[in-house]
């Protein structure tokens, strides 16, 4: 493989990444999602410690499955990310306005921001998914989108193009996700009870704390000149 193809590799495997963390938070676990992680490979070498933790974390959780392996699963997604049936403990809410308004409430400034960004793309929210647009699935399927629209330049040989979808990413990436994630996802850690949505957690911070760098460097290759 040579170093066009890989580069084309990663960014494919990053717009794949952001959709399933996007189907994690998006609703509870069912049996096709678990099925799909089983098939991966969690085994693999990671340099960020805390997605090399949260993968042992899931390989471990996935090798002992169980009957009511859904069921937990259903029952501690409703108490973290609903609250349902918690009187105290609280929760941990997937709307960035939860994490950035002042009051704590969802649709704040941190939605009207993220739909303006959808729209200038085309994008609008599904309406079978009828939740506020700073949702943490759909701002992760909104990377998602960019990531598959940079690899479409890529191929076309638009490389300008790439590098403005790119600089999109990381606007998206430090102006909105690392801006309340992180937080979110400690929330998670102390708040769930199966060691799933906790690894799920470490995996998601982990992430987009390498992305940071991943995207600079990506931004780099493209706007270096084609020799």
């Amino acid at each position: 493989m040579d170093g066009r193809d890989s580069v084309a590799t990663l960014i494919s495997n990053r717009a794949s990444m952001y959709l399933l963390l996007a189907r994690l938070f998006r609703i509870e676990a069912d049996q096709p999602l678990l099925d799909q992680m089983a098939r991966m490979d969690f085994s693999v070498e990671v340099d960020q410690p805390e997605i090399a933790e949260g993968y042992r974390m899931l390989r471990d959780f996935l090798a002992r499955l169980s009957p009511s392996t859904l069921t937990d699963l259903a029952v501690d997604y409703a108490g973290v990310f609903l609250a349902a049936g918690k009187l105290e403990g609280g929760a941990a809410f997937p709307y960035e306005s939860v994490y950035t308004s002042p009051d704590h409430l969802i649709m704040q400034e941190a939605r009207d921001q993220v739909l303006k960004l959808y729209r200038e793309e085309g994008l609008d929210r599904s309406d079978a998914f009828q939740v506020p647009e700073d949702h943490l699935a759909l701002e992760f399927e909104f990377m998602a989108y960019l990531c598959q629209k940079t690899h479409a330049a890529r191929a076309a040989n638009e490389n300008q193009v790439a590098a403005e979808c790119l600089a999109k990413q990381k606007n998206f990436l430090e102006q909105h996700l690392l801006n309340w994630v992180p937080a979110f996802c400690a929330d998670v850690q102390r708040i769930a009870r199966t060691d799933f949505y906790k690894a799920v957690a470490q995996v998601t911070r982990g992430y987009l704390e390498m992305e940071q760098t991943l995207i600079e460097s990506l931004i780099h290759e493209f706007l270096l000149p084609v020799t």
